[in-house]
C-alpha cells in the first residue's frame, strides 16, 4: 500500500470515528458504528480518482 493510499484511508477512518463520537448527528447506531469502515473505503475510492487523474493528465502531455 502506497503512503497516498495510507494518508487517505487513515484520513476517512479518523473522521469515521470522530462521527462514531458525535451522539448530536441524526444517523443510527449501526451506520454511526460502522462509519470508520465506511470513512476507510471512501478514502480509497478519493485516492483511486486522484490517481487516475494523475495518470490521465500525464498521458495528455
Amino acid at each position: 500500500m502506497g503512503p497516498t493510499r495510507l494518508r487517505y484511508t487513515m484520513i476517512g477512518f479518523i473522521l469515521g470515528v470522530i462521527i462514531v463520537y458525535v451522539k448530536a448527528l441524526p444517523v443510527s447506531e449501526g451506520v454511526r458504528f460502522a462509519s470508520p469502515f465506511y470513512g476507510a473505503g471512501i478514502g480509497l475510492l478519493i485516492d483511486g480518482i486522484i490517481v487516475r487523474l494523475k495518470e490521465r493528465k500525464g498521458n495528455q502531455k
